[in-house]
């Protein structure tokens, strides 16, 4: 097991869930590496995110390499370009539908053609990511909205949270092109859809 890391609000509570991790390391028999171990961090990179202060946005190392990747000229590279920055979506308000004129070229029956659309669509996710977009931890508790939006070309979703400020912070985003068949929905289907996915996608919460 690797990448473990435990969430907490304060010392006093990070301390306890470390001695309960430590019982059940003991009680099965679990080796720790403790040269790779950090304790009571306030600031901790952790899967190519950034989680400090109570917000987690993305790396820099991560940011950088959305900043240096180059004009995609295959469909290959078009697929990497959308598995970097679609690692990142929660941070991007309707990703899917900006992503759109990119994710169509990756289907087996268009041809591939990198024009004005295509441009646009890769220098705004490149724009987007390298901005620093921060995101606010979920917090139990806390006074929460979900926000939704749909048309015939896709729906998403905002789950909202009021901070210390008083102020409602997006916690994640969610977005999704449509199929054909969803397409055909009335408007009134459409957001229904749009409530649907939001609850399944944010149910963790």
């Amino acid at each position: 097991m690797d990448d473990l890391i435990i969430p907490a609000k304060d010392e006093d509570e990070g301390i306890e869930k470390l001695k309960k991790v430590f019982e059940v390391a003991s009680k099965y028999g679990l080796e720790i590496k403790f040269k790779k171990c950090q304790f009571l961090r306030r600031r901790v990179e952790f899967l190519g995110h950034v989680v400090e202060n109570g917000t987690v946005r993305p790396s820099v190392a991560k940011t950088i390499a959305v900043k240096k990747f180059p004009v995609p000229t295959t469909v290959k590279q078009v697929q990497s370009v959308l598995g970097l920055t679609g690692y990142f979506r929660k941070f991007i308000p309707a990703y899917s539908k900006i992503a759109k004129p990119l994710s169509d070229l990756i289907r087996s029956d268009n041809p591939f053609v990198f024009e004005q659309p295509q441009m646009e669509a890769f220098e705004k996710l490149k724009k987007l990511l390298t901005e620093s977009p921060v995101l606010s931890i979920f917090q139990q508790g806390k006074t929460t909205e979900l926000h939704t939006d749909a048309s015939q070309q896709g729906y998403g979703a905002v789950l909202l949270q009021e901070a210390e400020d008083g102020k409602l912070h997006p916690v994640q985003y969610m977005s999704k092109k449509t199929t054909p068949a969803e397409e055909k929905y009335s408007s009134y289907e459409l957001e229904v859809l749009a409530v649907v996915n939001a609850l399944r996608k944010f149910r963790t919460y």
